[in-house]
């Protein structure tokens, strides 16, 4: 009888590198791990990584996965790779690192010499994005290296996202997925290609087009594994590497996703929630959709840019009593906390947190807040305030997506770290006041490669067929009415509010911190 052919999914994140095998029905079959340093920082304000780090790391876990699997290594019929977003490596002419990466988190910011043409100043003024703009132009990685490092920049041929970069070591080949490319970069989310010089918003990246590299659709085979690569990582030579996307894209398709009513929100580092449609619809005035690894799919998105590492920073900075109480228990801290949890009433006796711990395009004067202190309050009452406010800026989020696609969203998938906490994911459905479910598997992203890859192999038609075969349902949450009347007055009332109220304070703590940003 022949054995299930496997899909072999490299995932490259913040803090792991994973190496994992898929078979058809979806299972995990086997996983390696191994813990990434987060980043570098030379400063408060940097982010980098050292890029050949990086590649040792999946060839470590490459071989790890393969003891692991043993003579089902041997099944394997296609590689996948999915990385981080917003996160940029600096080649020379011969793929080689000019610098170090430049990561996702990293908040420098420069003051680039060359105006922009007046006539587009005054574009972008015109609708409003002027201050959004300077703001991107401020914030994108290639205008710093760029004005900062000239020689760096001189000797730079490509600028690619990593997973461009791991598809070169499988292949040989530097190229990557439309759905890949989310960062500031000029790519034409809507035609799905590359700018050009005539494109209006090309002038703020400062970045040629021949910097750029070959972009591929999902599912299209970019080459295949190399003898060195084979050597390196104990792959088989000449496996096929096929094109998926970065990992957000790729875990809303492992949500099974990709129906119109579905929503995908992932309780990572970065929260978020994104929706997929057929047609290009921004999710914010001048915010681009992502592109899908569904083909011919888009995927609109609003982001919380801190999500659930405020989760992480209040066990790190508040949770010192609550770790050895935990250890005197034998249990886990996150156990002991999420026990607290369930004992805080909703809506956290009053106290409201609005999560702007990282600025948002159209938000950079924006700062956290946390309002509704008295005498009752406790660590757990913060605690559960924290995940509650991620909670109301993704359901901000969800409302206006609703609003721009013009489509219900009847069920909620949820993913990432958060999503591992019951009381978590109770409080998720609670404020969305919709189904909310989890899937089999907390490798989400690795599963949205492993369907992208299976389809296109033909053992499925299209990635409808793959998710119905290969997504299923581990645990689903119904929302309580009682609790989602008492999260919306807490929501329509007061948080809503909060941002409005407090701008004229964030704008002046803004101008009062410009010195401090560079």
């Amino acid at each position: 009888m022949e054995k299930d052919p496997l899909v072999l999914v490299f995932d490259v994140g913040t803090q792991s590198t994973r190496a994992l095998l898929f078979d058809s029905k979806g299972d995990l079959i086997a996983k390696a791990k191994r813990a990434e340093p987060p980043y570098i920082s030379k400063n408060d304000n940097r982010a980098e990584k050292d890029i050949d780090e990086l590649w040792h790391g999946i060839c470590a876990v490459s071989k790890e996965l393969q003891e692991e699997a043993g003579s089902r290594w041997d099944d394997v019929a296609a590689v996948t790779v999915t990385s981080i977003r917003n996160s940029l490596f600096f080649l020379d002419e011969n793929c080689r690192p000019t610098r170090d990466a430049i990561l996702w988190m990293d908040k420098r910011e420069v003051d680039c010499p060359d105006p922009l043409p007046l006539w587009k100043r005054f574009i972008f003024s015109a609708v409003g994005m002027g201050e959004a703009v300077r703001v991107q132009r401020r914030t994108t990685y290639t205008n710093w290296v760029r004005v900062n490092q000239p020689d760096v920049w001189e000797r730079t041929a490509k600028i690619v996202m990593p997973t461009a970069w791991y598809n070169y070591k499988f292949t040989g080949v530097l190229a990557d997925s439309t759905a890949g490319q989310a960062a500031k970069f000029p790519y034409n989310y809507k035609k799905r290609r590359w700018m050009t010089e005539r494109t209006l918003n090309y002038c703020i990246f400062g970045c040629p087009v021949d910097k750029m590299c070959r972009l591929v659709e999902p599912g299209d085979t970019i080459g295949t594994i190399t003898a060195q690569c084979s050597a390196e990582t104990g792959i088989r030579e000449g496996l096929p590497l096929i094109a998926t996307g970065a990992d957000k894209a790729c875990e809303t398709v492992g949500n099974g996703a990709i129906a119109h009513d579905i929503a995908s929100v992932s309780l990572g580092t970065a929260a978020s929630v994104e929706v997929t449609t057929d047609r290009y619809v921004e999710p914010e005035t001048f915010m681009p959709a992502y592109t899908s690894v569904a083909k011919g799919k888009y995927n609109p998105e609003i982001q919380i840019f801190r999500g659930f590492w405020m989760v992480s920073w209040f066990k790190e900075q508040f949770s010192l009593h609550e770790k050895l109480e935990a250890e005197k228990l034998g249990i886990s801290a996150e156990q002991l906390l999420d026990e607290k949890l369930s004992k805080i009433p909703v809506g956290s006796n009053g106290l409201l947190v609005q999560p702007y711990w990282g600025p948002g395009l159209k938000t950079p004067q924006a700062k956290g807040v946390m309002i509704g202190f008295n005498d009752v309050h406790t660590r757990n009452h913060v605690y559960r305030a924290i995940i509650e406010g991620v909670g109301y800026a993704l359901f901000e989020g969800l409302e206006n997506l609703m609003h721009r696609t013009k489509n219900r969203i009847s069920r909620v998938a949820v993913a990432g770290g958060g999503s591992q906490s019951e009381s978590v994911c109770r409080i998720m459905t609670d404020i969305m006041g919709l189904p909310v479910y989890k899937v089999q598997t907390y490798e989400t992203s690795g599963l949205g490669c492993a369907i992208v890859a299976f389809t296109s192999l033909g053992i499925y038609r299209d990635m409808s067929e793959a998710t119905a075969h290969m997504v299923r349902v581990s645990e689903e949450y119904i929302p309580d009415a009682a609790n989602h009347e008492r999260y919306m007055q807490f929501y329509n009332r007061v948080y809503k509010k909060i941002y409005r109220c407090n701008l004229p304070i964030y704008n002046e703590l803004y101008s009062l911190l410009a010195a401090d940003r560079y």
